[in-house]
């Protein structure tokens, strides 16, 4: 999916008017409605504004990657990166076994 369709659809989801996102940004909201229809792209450092105001990954607003990480799960991989390697076995373990549980009362509800 192309920025412009990626920003409008989050922007909707966050329900945010383009006027309120235009100002979160820093930019005019006829500059930000020529984003969503794909008549212009914006320099890295405001597309890293809007994905910053619309608590996402740069790489998921500009269409890198499918994987739709909020601004909370990216604090918490980040956080992660600085424990020592058995700290991220001990939580590795913990979520796995979070995800196989919820895996099966899925599979038999």
């Amino acid at each position: 999916m192309e920025f412009g369709k990626r920003l409008v659809q989050i922007r909707k989801e966050k329900k945010l008017s383009q006027g309120a996102l235009a100002k979160m940004v820093d930019i005019h909201a006829n500059v930000l409605g020529r984003y969503e229809r794909g008549e212009a792209r914006p320099f890295v450092e405001v597309a890293a504004r809007h994905a910053e105001a619309l608590q996402v990954s740069l790489d998921y607003l500009v269409g890198n990657s499918e994987l739709k990480f909020d601004k909370e799960t990216i604090n918490r991989i980040v956080d992660m990166q600085s424990l020592e390697d058995e700290e991220k076995s001990t939580i590795y373990k913990i979520v796995d076994a979070y995800i196989r549980d919820a895996k099966t009362q899925k599979a038999y509800a």
